[in-house]
């Protein structure tokens, strides 16, 4: 009976401490970020979002002008377009033409434009922001970071959202980056 009871504690005790063991492997911290408002809202992101909109205006105003144009030689074709030889008809239709053509080019090459600009200005804020990141996770402890705009993600308890911690340690990040320049 006293080996039964020793033999029954020894069983006890070791389930007692895999149990602990596995349950201590098996607690993860997890963590979500919303990079879109990490950057909306951090100054680097917001400086960066200052330069591609006035990046796009000036884009924009040659689209603009470009356009006018076009609107101008349209509305003349069709207020004079009967008055006009056959021959001037067929030559503005002809300047209108083109001008659709360079004003759908122009339109492609600012698209492409501003998506290299995009890149060329958002690609090192991010690789800084992903360091910025892994030293807060670090820091923090937590295990796994999943994105809060990601499909599949419906709710985040706040509790679990770091959006605005990172947020206030990118700011001081780059506060620390302006200082050294």
């Amino acid at each position: 009976m006293k080996r039964f009871f020793i033999s029954m504690f020894f069983v006890f005790f070791l389930g007692f401490v895999f149990f602990n063991e596995a349950k201590a492997e098996t607690s993860l911290k997890i963590g979500v970020i919303d990079i879109k408002k990490v950057i909306n809202k951090s100054k680097y992101g917001e400086e960066i979002i200052q330069k591609l909109q006035k990046k796009y205006e000036e884009l924009s105003l040659k689209v603009q002008a470009k356009a006018k144009e076009l609107d101008t030689i349209k509305e003349e074709l069709e207020k004079k377009g009967a008055l006009l030889s056959q021959e001037a008809r067929e030559k503005k239709q002809a300047e209108y033409q083109k001008l659709l053509r360079e004003l759908k080019s122009l339109q492609e090459d600012a698209q492409y434009e501003m998506q290299e600009y995009e890149k060329q200005l958002l690609d090192p804020v991010f690789k800084e922001l992903e360091g910025v990141l892994k030293e807060f996770v670090q820091k923090e402890g937590i295990d796994l970071v999943l994105e809060k705009n990601q499909p599949g993600i419906y709710y985040v308890a706040p509790k679990v959202d770091y959006t605005d911690k990172l947020i206030d340690k990118f700011n001081a990040y780059y506060e620390a980056k302006k200082t050294k320049k």
